[in-house]
């Protein structure tokens, strides 16, 4: 597959619709990054704080999992963060709000220039010199309330993104190291360990040994800092605290504070389900029947749009992580950012500043759409995007009527559903253009991989 180089060749006009585009994705981006500085001069409110807080204990001898001045609220993860977190804690905690923000204002930055370049190398899209930008500027714009959001709450969802771009980037040359990077991103938050039965059932050893191996190190790592049983304490009791939300029986030790699965502001399918069956009078068991039975659904439909575009699924593609024909690449793009949806969607909890983490999806969509193929429609994908993106923004809370519906509406797991339905629609454009990069013979599982690659060649 021919790498994305700068284009060099194209007119005036591209180059100034590149240069439109850029500037305006870092005048977008700076701007909000900017504004939220000023808010943490006046109040480190919210997530950055409690990281501060929890890593401010870590450094003095203190419970990185005590309540602090956002009580009942408390840091919930592995110590992991909290260490590299720690650097900050020797600023104000103005001051670590505002130097996170900038942080997080250059990991944002690298996900949608590195996110975009990955995806356009795998889908071959590259058009002229403006397609990246306007690429990044359309993603920015569609996710910009997420992204707001992302940067008021000062939160780390870009971090982890960032390493699960990065992760695509090496898995085809150097799959261990994608692995690892992966278990490194779940010490930081547990989205990434959905990637595990994945490798698995692809057959990528390189990739799982390699997870277990970057998440290992990551998670024994702070041991080096607070001390071999400190750790591991806190380790436990990180994981005894992900378990009481899921009503399993508390642990020893003092577990963290989380929030119950069924928390009204939680708008994860899971939660969702959860409050269904509490009302229904149904339970736990309730629930976790009706999110096998929408799991199952999500992944049935999959299975069929597969089918339906006469691309392979599973055999002709084991192993086929960096020693495969270029018409399968973007079909490992798409199953990662299908693992990222099934992620938020079926998390314990999910609340809307967490859907920033999707980004990726976002750009696929865009690219799909500003990129034009013959035989790939692009309407129904643009009619779906346009919902969603209502769906996400609407009703605005300007009355005491519509804050309450917009919350109604949250709690039923909307947005959740909406982005569902915007993945699968992705699925099938994605699909269909995979089908072009073959000569549009497309690979049914029937067909072997060797001899579909014979057939190209």
């Amino acid at each position: 597959m021919n790498s994305i180089k700068p284009d060099k060749s194209g007119t005036s006009s591209q180059r100034a619709a590149a240069v439109l585009a850029t500037s305006a994705v870092f005048v977008i981006v700076l701007v909000t990054g900017v504004l939220k500085c000023f808010s943490f001069l006046k109040n480190p409110h919210m997530d950055v704080g409690i990281y501060y807080e929890a890593s401010l204990a870590l450094r003095t001898g203190g419970d990185m999992f005590g309540t602090f001045h956002q009580a009942p609220l408390t840091y919930i993860y592995p110590p992991f963060f909290a260490i590299l977190f720690m650097p900050f804690t020797y600023l104000t905690a103005e001051g670590a709000g505002v130097a996170w923000t900038i942080v997080n204002i250059a990991l944002l930055l690298a996900c949608l220039w590195l996110g975009g370049r990955e995806l356009m190398r795998r889908f071959d899209a590259r058009l002229d010199s403006a397609t990246l930008p306007t690429l990044m500027l359309l993603s920015v714009v569609f996710f910009y309330p997420r992204i707001d959001a992302e940067f008021d709450q000062g939160q780390v969802d870009f971090l982890v993104l960032s390493g699960i771009i990065w992760s695509l980037m090496l898995v085809r040359r150097h799959p261990f190291l994608a692995g690892v990077l992966l278990g490194i991103v779940a010490n930081v938050k547990y989205q990434t360990v959905i990637f595990v039965p994945y490798f698995l059932i692809r057959g990528w050893w390189s990739s799982a040994v390699g997870f277990v191996a970057g998440a290992l190190a990551a998670a024994l790592s702070g041991a080096l800092v607070i001390g071999w049983a400190t750790n591991l304490g806190y380790l436990g009791r990180a994981f005894s605290g992900l378990g009481n939300m899921m009503g399993m029986p508390p642990g020893e030790g003092n577990p963290p504070f989380i929030l119950p699965v069924e928390w009204p502001e939680s708008i994860s399918l899971t939660s969702t389900f959860a409050r269904w069956s509490d009302s229904a009078g149904f339970g736990d068991g309730g629930m976790l029947l009706m999110v096998v039975l929408a799991a199952a659904a999500c992944l049935m439909l999959g299975v069929v749009i597969h089918r339906r575009s006469g691309m392979p699924l599973f055999r002709g593609r084991f192993g086929a992580a960096g020693r495969t024909a270029d018409f399968v690449q973007p079909l490992i793009a798409l199953e990662w950012i299908g693992l990222l949806v099934a992620a938020i969607s079926f998390a314990p909890q999910t609340k809307m500043r967490h859907l920033a983490l999707l980004l990726i999806l976002a750009m696929m969509g865009v690219l799909l759409l500003i990129v034009q193929r013959p035989a790939v429609p692009r309407l129904p994908l643009l009619t779906v995007m346009i919902l969603v993106f209502l769906v996400l923004v609407l009703p605005p809370p300007i009355t005491d009527e519509m804050h309450d519906l917009r919350k109604s509406l949250r709690s039923q797991g909307m947005p959740i559903w909406g982005l569902l339905a915007l993945y699968f629609m992705i699925l099938w454009t994605g699909l269909k253009w995979a089908r072009t990069m073959d000569g549009g013979r497309g690979v049914s599982d029937s067909t072997s991989l060797d001899e579909s690659v014979n057939e190209v060649a």
